[in-house]
């Protein structure tokens, strides 16, 4: 996860809305949101459905690149006994809240936790090949160096490999993207999708299956907007709500895609 969101007003708000977690999780386009209180079940339920989605199992070994908090990795090894490899470049994340997790949860012996790079990976990470690779809403943070990652994941992955990533795509031209950019703080363009196709067949990699995942995040924007507001009227340290803005007009989609070694 980027630094670009760890301060302390947006990591208290994270840590009260959903504790260990740093996403929005999985919210039915019809559930009414006044009833939401938090986002703690959203992402439990987005954990339970990746678990499906991928058949994730005591045999499995999961590579979690960017993991942030690593509340993904260890929930998912919690549930399924499966072994794991979280790797991120935030050295605080790494101590204080995924070993953290991973030892109050009971998961600690069932892997481990690596400071690198994820378009670099440190050589007891790339020298592995993984059951699984997962990548959650990190993706578009190297987007301007998209080549070098998915080579790193081709690199960790064998024919029954299955890599599993959500990202954000533009549905318009970055420069129409100044207002969202408040929040990401994104110093090159976010990928129209087309263009990620194209990487993606330039790659080593097969893409098996898309989505449009937008759908189901927008009720977490839009359950984070109201507690960004009770928080910070004005929203000039939480600016969330822009991302949901973006989402909810169409400028920007949540999509997953699901890959296979060629």
């Amino acid at each position: 996860m980027s630094s670009n969101y760890n301060n302390k007003v947006m990591n208290e708000l994270w840590n009260e809305i959903a504790p260990g977690y740093y996403n929005y999780g999985r919210i039915s386009p019809d559930a009414d949101v006044d009833k939401i209180k938090d986002l703690k079940q959203a992402n439990e339920d987005m954990v339970q459905w990746i678990i499906n989605k991928l058949g994730i199992n005591k045999d499995s070994h999961v590579l979690d690149l960017a993991c942030g908090k690593g509340m993904y990795t260890v929930r998912i090894a919690e549930t399924t006994g499966c072994r794991y490899t979280g790797v991120d470049l935030n050295t605080t994340y790494l101590e204080n809240e995924c070993k953290v997790w991973a030892n109050k949860l009971g998961v600690n012996e069932q892997g481990e936790f690596v400071l690198g790079s994820i378009t670099d990976l440190p050589p007891e990470v790339k020298e592995k090949k993984y059951t699984h690779i997962i990548c959650l809403g990190a993706m578009y943070y190297v987007h301007d160096k998209i080549d070098l990652f998915l080579e790193n994941v081709a690199n960790c992955s064998n024919k029954d490999t299955k890599i599993f990533i959500w990202d954000f795509v533009t549905n318009v031209d970055w420069s129409l993207c100044s207002e969202l950019n408040i929040h990401l703080k994104m110093k090159f363009p976010i990928r129209p999708k087309i263009d990620v196709f194209q990487r993606f067949e330039n790659s080593k990699l097969e893409l098996t299956e898309y989505s449009d995942f937008t759908k189901y995040i927008i009720p977490g924007y839009k359950v984070m907007e109201r507690e960004c507001k009770k928080r910070d009227p004005e929203l000039k340290k939480l600016t969330y709500p822009l991302m949901g803005k973006a989402f909810m007009n169409g400028t920007l989609s949540f999509v997953y895609y699901i890959l296979r070694l060629q």
